[in-house]
């Protein structure tokens, strides 16, 4: 009995000291397991490039290996399947709040004359300097901007409306209208400008086609003068540089029984805050260049 039970406590012993052994080996595996499922340090901001280009930045609250969900600083919380990423990096949360990391690029609403189908987001306003004039655009809702230009004289004053409307990550579309006076100098010519357009692409690299129909009227004439016309536009850009990007603006209309077209290549400089652009027009009428040796500037001030 002595020995049987000798034996019993040996076993009992050599059976508890394997399991005491196995504790750290299981709670290793319990620990990489969950490390898996969540490699992702909680509360940390995250950079996460997509391979288009488009960039989101945020909190990954989850990741089941397939797709994360990423509560981003500006779209809220969302899914991005994990095949569709180039890559993922830590960054600095402060430095993104003082605008040295961008999440986006802002004003790439806008080229030199044209917009597209790319919306603001709710309260981002922006003034841009024309070297004609100021012109100033106002968010006021995330799909709608409202807002105005002028020339440094005051003559003419078109007002702004503009709908945009994501489709998916690389189709956007716009609609909007123009319309305005010569203000001051002749209050009863005035006119007007819908258009609609699609965009292709992101942020950094895109192309947009636009049409609208042109009407503009002089209502002191006897009989009143009127003229109306089809508009159409292409325009596009392509990231550069982190701070450079290649913008080329155009639109086409027909002037009495002239075709004219515009054709407006530059530059862009700047960040997420400002940015200067530079250009040079060139005009066509009915296939007949006419030199215009004064460049295209405008300067952009997000406020």
């Amino acid at each position: 009995m002595k020995v049987k039970f000798i034996s019993s406590i040996r076993i009992k012993f050599f059976i508890g000291a394997i399991f005491l052994l196995l504790i750290p080996i299981f709670d290793s595996l319990a620990q990489d397991t969950l490390q898996n499922n969540n490699e992702y340090v909680p509360e940390k901001t995250y950079l996460i490039i997509k391979n288009d280009g488009t960039e989101y930045i945020g909190e990954i609250l989850s990741d089941d290996g397939r797709e994360i969900l990423v509560n981003t600083l500006k779209l809220g919380k969302l899914y991005i399947p994990k095949h569709e990423i180039k890559s993922i990096s830590l960054v600095n949360k402060e430095e993104i709040l003082a605008a040295k990391l961008p999440e986006d690029d802002f004003f790439s609403s806008r080229y030199f004359i044209t917009t597209n189908g790319f919306n603001q987001k709710k309260g981002d306003h922006y003034l841009l300097i024309h070297i004609f004039g100021p012109e100033v655009q106002f968010a006021v809702t995330d799909n709608i901007t409202v807002g105005g230009l002028t020339s440094w004289i005051g003559m003419p004053i078109v007002l702004s409306l503009k709908y945009s409307a994501k489709l998916t990550d690389n189709l956007h579309v716009g609609a909007g209208v123009l319309g305005g006076s010569l203000s001051w100098s002749n209050i009863a010519a005035n006119g007007i400008l819908p258009y609609g357009s699609v965009t292709f692409g992101n942020l950094k690299h895109n192309i947009t086609f636009s049409g609208g129909w042109i009407y503009v009227q002089d209502a002191n004439q006897t009989p009143t003068e009127s003229h109306e016309s089809a508009l159409f536009s292409v325009a596009g850009m392509v990231r550069l540089g982190e701070k450079v990007s290649f913008v080329v603006d155009s639109f086409g209309f027909k002037e009495t029984n002239s075709d004219v077209v515009v054709v407006m290549p530059g530059i862009r400089i700047g960040s997420n805050k400002n940015a200067f652009q530079i250009g040079l027009t060139q005009v066509y009428v009915d296939d007949e260049f006419i030199p215009f040796p004064i460049p295209t500037l405008g300067w952009f001030k997000r406020f």
